[in-house]
């Protein structure tokens, strides 16, 4: 069975001033983050606006970051949708790029039953190749999994993980525990730490665009039991990321990128841009990278 370990960055989706996908920037900013040596990326999640995106968008993002990629990295993507037909749409093309992994958040707006659920993932997963990564995002899809649930989706050899984007280090050490053999991603980045601490080896987050060296290096020095130093690393950039959530996650990253010279432009209406203020704030933690 594959397993991911390492930093992934949750891509975001640069736009130019007409408000198009951008693949020069896109191309800066996955080269930029391989040089650091990030293990992967993950391509069309929340981070990546893709419920702001067409079908054919999320396509063409996708296409574009395999090619850069070039086999040198491991690219996973998002293929959520609120239908069953789409997600599979997505999934074949997937396929079809050879991508190391799909993953999927569950399909929200309705109220689905768990069992809607766990044919939603099977019927996509039964139709391609490459294996699927639950993705647990409560705060977002308004669905709460419990272990029970958890424990069925993984027990099917189909798939192969789940990013877990929950602040509930409880039900991932007991997950972990249960599953050693998969993949299991923490997938918020003020926590990557204590994450560590449980035994999650792979993180997915929104700041790894522009600060991935910083978890990267967290990562070593817990490993090499230094961990003074990889709590003051979690603090600074908690510092960071405090900033981040008052401001506007998704922007902010863009807008980090920006001031370090990737600029990616800002988020796809109905996003507004960041106000000066905001601005400052970001500028007055940019010292801490």
């Amino acid at each position: 069975m594959r397993s991911f370990k390492g930093i992934f960055p949750a891509l975001v989706t640069p736009f130019n001033k007409e408000g198009d996908f951008d693949r020069t920037a896109l191309k800066k900013l996955i080269t930029w983050n391989m040089d650091k040596g990030v293990s992967g990326f993950y391509v069309g999640g929340s981070t990546g606006e893709s419920y702001l995106l067409s079908l054919e968008e999320r396509k063409a993002i996708l296409e574009m970051v395999v090619e850069t990629v070039n086999n040198e990295a491991d690219v996973i993507v998002n293929i959520g949708s609120f239908s069953t037909r789409d997600g599979i749409a997505l999934a074949k093309h997937a396929d079809a790029l050879k991508v190391d992994a799909i993953s999927s958040v569950p399909p929200f707006y309705f109220k689905f039953t768990i069992d809607e659920y766990y044919r939603y993932y099977l019927d996509i997963a039964n139709e391609v190749s490459v294996p699927m990564i639950v993705y647990n995002v409560p705060a977002m899809s308004g669905i709460s999994f419990s272990d029970q649930d958890i424990e069925k989706f993984l027990s099917e050899e189909r798939i192969i993980g789940m990013k877990h984007t929950s602040y509930d280090l409880f039900q991932l050490q007991q997950i972990i525990g249960k599953f050693p053999e998969k993949s299991l991603f923490i997938g918020h980045d003020e926590i990557y730490l204590s994450a560590l601490s449980i035994g999650a080896e792979a993180a997915i987050g929104s700041t790894f665009n522009f600060m991935a060296e910083k978890f990267i290096r967290i990562q070593k020095h817990f490993q090499a039991g230094e961990l003074d130093s990889a709590l003051k690393l979690q603090s600074e950039a908690n510092q960071i990321i405090q900033v981040l959530v008052k401001i506007g996650v998704f922007k902010g990253v863009k807008a980090a990128l920006e001031m370090l010279g990737v600029p990616c432009g800002t988020c796809r209406k109905p996003f507004q841009p960041l106000s000066k203020e905001a601005l400052a704030d970001l500028e007055g933690v940019m010292d801490l990278l």
